[in-house]
Protein backbone atom coordinates (compact mmCIF):
# COMPACT_ATOMS: atom_id res chain seq x y z
CA UNK A 1 0.00 0.00 0.00
CA UNK A 2 2.89 2.39 0.82
CA UNK A 3 4.30 1.78 -2.69
CA UNK A 4 0.96 2.64 -4.27
CA UNK A 5 0.83 5.88 -2.33
CA UNK A 6 4.43 6.71 -3.28
CA UNK A 7 3.70 5.97 -6.97
CA UNK A 8 0.92 8.58 -6.94
CA UNK A 9 2.80 11.24 -4.97
CA UNK A 10 4.03 14.49 -6.43
CA UNK A 11 7.63 13.44 -5.70
CA UNK A 12 7.20 10.17 -7.64
CA UNK A 13 5.77 12.11 -10.58
CA UNK A 14 8.67 14.59 -10.52
CA UNK A 15 11.19 11.73 -10.36
CA UNK A 16 9.94 10.45 -13.73
CA UNK A 17 10.69 13.72 -15.50
CA UNK A 18 14.03 14.24 -17.29
CA UNK A 19 16.83 15.63 -15.14
CA UNK A 20 17.63 18.41 -17.60
CA UNK A 21 14.46 19.94 -19.01
CA UNK A 22 13.91 22.89 -21.34
CA UNK A 23 10.13 23.23 -21.29
CA UNK A 24 8.61 26.66 -20.60
CA UNK A 25 7.08 25.60 -17.28
CA UNK A 26 10.46 24.45 -15.93
CA UNK A 27 12.35 27.53 -17.10
CA UNK A 28 9.72 30.00 -15.86
CA UNK A 29 9.32 28.21 -12.51
CA UNK A 30 13.08 28.01 -11.95
CA UNK A 31 13.47 31.67 -12.94
CA UNK A 32 10.73 32.71 -10.50
CA UNK A 33 12.52 30.92 -7.66
CA UNK A 34 15.88 32.25 -8.90
CA UNK A 35 14.58 35.84 -8.87
CA UNK A 36 13.12 35.39 -5.36
CA UNK A 37 16.44 33.90 -4.22
CA UNK A 38 18.35 36.79 -5.79
CA UNK A 39 16.10 39.39 -4.13
CA UNK A 40 16.76 37.66 -0.79
CA UNK A 41 20.52 37.67 -1.48
CA UNK A 42 20.55 41.43 -2.18
CA UNK A 43 20.01 41.84 1.56
CA UNK A 44 21.93 38.88 3.03
CA UNK A 45 25.07 39.36 0.93
CA UNK A 46 25.37 42.97 2.04
CA UNK A 47 24.83 41.98 5.66
CA UNK A 48 27.48 39.25 5.27
CA UNK A 49 29.90 41.80 3.87
CA UNK A 50 29.38 44.03 6.92
CA UNK A 51 29.42 41.07 9.34
CA UNK A 52 32.49 39.23 8.04
CA UNK A 53 34.36 41.86 6.07
CA UNK A 54 33.46 40.02 2.87
CA UNK A 55 35.31 36.82 3.78
CA UNK A 56 32.29 34.60 4.45
CA UNK A 57 28.62 34.22 3.57
CA UNK A 58 26.88 32.75 6.64
CA UNK A 59 23.54 34.50 6.03
CA UNK A 60 23.69 34.02 2.27
CA UNK A 61 24.33 30.28 2.57
CA UNK A 62 21.67 29.96 5.27
CA UNK A 63 18.91 31.67 3.28
CA UNK A 64 19.97 29.88 0.09
CA UNK A 65 18.68 26.68 1.69
CA UNK A 66 15.24 28.27 1.74
CA UNK A 67 15.18 28.39 -2.08
CA UNK A 68 17.59 25.83 -3.53
CA UNK A 69 16.11 22.52 -2.33
CA UNK A 70 12.64 23.45 -3.59
CA UNK A 71 14.11 24.58 -6.91
CA UNK A 72 16.06 21.35 -7.47
CA UNK A 73 13.21 19.10 -6.34
CA UNK A 74 10.73 20.68 -8.75
CA UNK A 75 12.99 21.61 -11.64
CA UNK A 76 15.94 19.20 -11.49
CA UNK A 77 19.28 20.10 -13.01
CA UNK A 78 17.73 22.93 -15.04
CA UNK A 79 16.53 24.51 -11.80
CA UNK A 80 19.91 24.00 -10.16
CA UNK A 81 21.74 25.71 -13.03
CA UNK A 82 19.31 28.62 -13.24
CA UNK A 83 19.11 29.20 -9.48
CA UNK A 84 22.89 28.81 -9.10
CA UNK A 85 23.82 31.26 -11.81
CA UNK A 86 21.10 33.92 -11.86
CA UNK A 87 22.02 35.46 -8.52
CA UNK A 88 25.81 35.52 -9.08
CA UNK A 89 25.19 37.48 -12.27
CA UNK A 90 23.17 40.07 -10.33
CA UNK A 91 25.69 39.98 -7.43
CA UNK A 92 28.62 40.71 -9.75
CA UNK A 93 26.74 43.50 -11.56
CA UNK A 94 25.49 45.12 -8.34
CA UNK A 95 28.67 44.44 -6.29
CA UNK A 96 26.80 42.99 -3.32
CA UNK A 97 29.82 41.07 -2.02
CA UNK A 98 33.60 40.90 -2.71
CA UNK A 99 33.34 37.13 -3.35
CA UNK A 100 30.45 37.52 -5.82
CA UNK A 101 32.61 36.25 -8.70
CA UNK A 102 32.99 32.91 -6.89
CA UNK A 103 29.27 32.40 -6.28
CA UNK A 104 28.86 30.70 -9.69
CA UNK A 105 31.08 27.84 -8.51
CA UNK A 106 30.03 27.77 -4.85
CA UNK A 107 26.32 27.76 -5.69
CA UNK A 108 26.64 24.91 -8.17
CA UNK A 109 28.77 22.95 -5.69
CA UNK A 110 25.72 23.02 -3.40
CA UNK A 111 22.81 22.60 -5.82
CA UNK A 112 24.12 19.98 -8.24
CA UNK A 113 24.76 17.28 -5.58
CA UNK A 114 21.31 18.02 -4.13
CA UNK A 115 19.70 17.38 -7.53
CA UNK A 116 21.04 13.83 -7.61
CA UNK A 117 20.34 13.15 -3.93
CA UNK A 118 16.73 14.32 -4.09
CA UNK A 119 16.19 12.59 -7.43
CA UNK A 120 17.48 9.29 -6.04
CA UNK A 121 15.24 9.67 -2.98
CA UNK A 122 12.13 10.48 -5.01
CA UNK A 123 12.73 7.51 -7.32
CA UNK A 124 13.45 4.98 -4.58
CA UNK A 125 11.46 6.20 -1.58
CA UNK A 126 8.83 8.64 -2.85
CA UNK A 127 7.81 11.35 -0.39
CA UNK A 128 10.50 13.58 1.09
CA UNK A 129 10.31 13.80 4.88
CA UNK A 130 12.25 16.02 7.27
CA UNK A 131 15.21 13.71 8.07
CA UNK A 132 16.29 12.93 4.47
CA UNK A 133 15.67 16.54 3.45
CA UNK A 134 18.05 17.69 6.18
CA UNK A 135 20.62 15.05 5.24
CA UNK A 136 20.67 16.11 1.58
CA UNK A 137 20.90 19.79 2.52
CA UNK A 138 23.80 18.95 4.88
CA UNK A 139 25.63 17.12 2.06
CA UNK A 140 25.05 19.96 -0.41
CA UNK A 141 26.25 22.58 2.09
CA UNK A 142 29.31 20.44 2.89
CA UNK A 143 30.19 20.31 -0.82
CA UNK A 144 29.87 24.10 -1.10
CA UNK A 145 31.91 24.69 2.06
CA UNK A 146 34.66 22.33 0.90
CA UNK A 147 34.79 24.11 -2.47
CA UNK A 148 34.97 27.46 -0.70
CA UNK A 149 37.64 26.30 1.75
CA UNK A 150 39.97 24.92 -0.91
CA UNK A 151 39.10 27.01 -3.97
CA UNK A 152 38.76 30.41 -2.32
CA UNK A 153 40.33 30.40 1.13
CA UNK A 154 43.42 28.30 0.36
CA UNK A 155 44.09 28.84 -3.35
CA UNK A 156 42.98 32.47 -3.78
CA UNK A 157 43.09 34.21 -0.39
CA UNK A 158 45.73 32.11 1.36
CA UNK A 159 43.98 32.21 4.74
CA UNK A 160 45.29 30.29 7.73
CA UNK A 161 43.58 27.07 8.78
CA UNK A 162 42.22 28.65 11.95
CA UNK A 163 40.35 31.29 9.95
CA UNK A 164 39.23 28.75 7.37
CA UNK A 165 37.79 26.37 9.94
CA UNK A 166 36.07 29.22 11.80
CA UNK A 167 34.37 30.57 8.69
CA UNK A 168 33.44 27.15 7.29
CA UNK A 169 32.04 25.77 10.56
CA UNK A 170 30.13 29.00 11.19
CA UNK A 171 28.54 28.91 7.73
CA UNK A 172 27.87 25.18 7.87
CA UNK A 173 26.14 25.22 11.25
CA UNK A 174 23.95 28.19 10.28
CA UNK A 175 23.07 26.87 6.82
CA UNK A 176 22.17 23.37 8.00
CA UNK A 177 20.81 24.19 11.48
CA UNK A 178 18.74 27.23 10.49
CA UNK A 179 18.49 27.16 6.70
CA UNK A 180 17.67 23.45 6.45
CA UNK A 181 14.48 23.55 8.58
CA UNK A 182 13.38 26.80 6.91
CA UNK A 183 13.88 25.16 3.53
CA UNK A 184 11.92 22.07 4.52
CA UNK A 185 8.90 24.04 5.71
CA UNK A 186 9.06 26.28 2.64
CA UNK A 187 9.18 23.21 0.39
CA UNK A 188 6.19 21.65 2.17
CA UNK A 189 4.26 24.94 1.89
CA UNK A 190 4.96 25.12 -1.85
CA UNK A 191 4.00 21.46 -2.20
CA UNK A 192 0.69 21.99 -0.37
CA UNK A 193 -0.09 25.10 -2.41
CA UNK A 194 0.17 23.18 -5.69
CA UNK A 195 1.67 26.24 -7.41
CA UNK A 196 4.20 24.17 -9.42
CA UNK A 197 2.08 21.06 -10.12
Amino acid sequence: MGDTKAQGSMEARLAKLPLLRSDTRTIVGALLLGVAFSANMQITERLDQIWTGGLAVPLGLTFAQLWWPTTVIYFGLTGALIASNFNPLIAVLSATHPLAWSFFFLNMANTVPMVFLFRWHMRSKGDITFAPFMLYVAIGVAAACLTQAIGIYVMVLGLGWGQILTFILWQYVMAVGIGGPMGYYFYKSVSRSGVFR
